[in-house]
């Protein structure tokens, strides 16, 4: 099984894709891990070498998707389409904006789950950041999402998510 999902900061990416990664014993492509071992920041504008970055970021990722079973999480514009076309499933996590809002709120307080490069100040900063990605790229998302509706599943809300990890 290949699983890509979508959807904006805060919205519980990883969280499933580490879940579904340990229910279906399948490996875990975290895109946001590649991009920080690239040098990567919040966003492009933060990141010293953004090109790089994105190269590193695609190479490793059209590596990973090579493999039977799979699933990732982000959203990445130069190698999304990439994935995509491999997985079997595109979910999108469709979660309101003011629920992702709590929940890096949540996880900024929480520091547990974060990678070690972001700072508690880097995260306070990307909350005008998660608002601007809702206004800029929702829309972006969506389309993509529509364009493989045959495989396409759409999560609205934390018991969707549940009821979907629970029929894998």
């Amino acid at each position: 099984m290949r699983v890509t999902i979508l959807g904006l900061p805060g919205s519980g990416k990883s969280t499933l894709a580490r879940k579904i990664s340990e229910k279906l014993n399948i490996p875990y492509i975290h895109i946001d891990r590649f991009w920080l071992e690239a040098g990567g920041g919040h966003n492009s504008k933060t990141t010293p070498d953004p090109e790089k970055a994105h190269a590193n970021v695609r190479e490793k990722v059209l590596e990973a998707i090579q493999a039977e079973s799979w699933v990732s999480d982000g959203v990445y514009r130069l190698v999304q389409p990439e994935i995509a076309n491999r997985a079997d499933a595109v979910v999108f996590l469709d979660i309101p904006l003011w629920e992702r809002l709590l929940n890096h709120a949540a996880r900024t307080i929480h520091r547990k789950s974060r990678h070690d490069e972001m700072t508690f100040w880097g995260d306070m900063s990307f909350f005008l950041e998660i608002v601007s990605r809702d206004l800029r790229k929702k829309g972006k998302i969506q389309s993509l999402v529509e364009s493989y509706k045959s495989k396409a599943i759409i999560l609205k809300s934390r018991k969707a998510i549940a009821n979907y990890l629970g029929t894998l």
